[in-house]
């Protein structure tokens, strides 16, 4: 197997984020380290239709084994994008994990619920476009975190944060 050096980690990342559902960029390497990112390309591919099962059995059999924060979000998913279970009630927002994770360990930080943005709490309006006040439910605070180190289990801890504020990640699209 192939390790993965840092370009083919660039089009993990780059297919995890548009959501296009290339598993190609998973074929000949291992999923442990990049479980997340690969979760993610993979239920895109599974939703695109015609994706082999297979890596994707293969990814939920991994994050139920290896059981990092996020993981057992994480693989709900997968497990409903195979048709395992029916899709949870998680509302789907389109957000950069990685924001997120560093919003948690750089803390004063507030995620937009309409656009999915990541902004410093400083950077904030004294009010939205509709004439609210910036705590009136469109922005969520992110707390800091003691997060775990490696850029995977970053995101598994955004990916369970979220969670437990009734969010699962979803592409971004411009």
């Amino acid at each position: 197997m192939t390790e993965w050096d840092e370009e083919a980690l660039a089009r993990l990342r780059a297919a995890a984020h548009t959501g296009d559902g290339d598993a190609g960029v998973l074929r000949g390497r291992p999923l442990r380290p990049v479980l997340q990112y690969a979760g993610d390309v993979l239920i895109a591919a599974l939703a695109k239709g015609g994706a082999d099962a297979r890596p994707a059995r293969e990814c939920l059999a991994e994050l139920r084994e290896r059981d990092s924060p996020g993981d057992a979000e994480l693989a709900a998913e997968l497990a409903a994008a195979l048709g395992e279970r029916p899709a949870g009630p998680l509302a789907p927002l389109p957000v950069d994990l990685g924001a997120v994770a560093a919003a948690m360990d750089g803390g004063d930080q507030v995620l937009d619920l309409a656009r999915g943005d990541v902004l410093h709490s400083d950077d904030l309006p004294p009010a939205d476009e509709a004439g609210e006040p910036w705590g009136s439910g469109r922005w969520l605070p992110i707390p800091p975190a003691a997060l775990p180190e490696g850029e995977d289990a970053r995101r598994g801890a955004a990916r369970r944060w979220l969670a437990g504020e009734g969010y699962r990640p979803v592409p971004r699209r411009l």
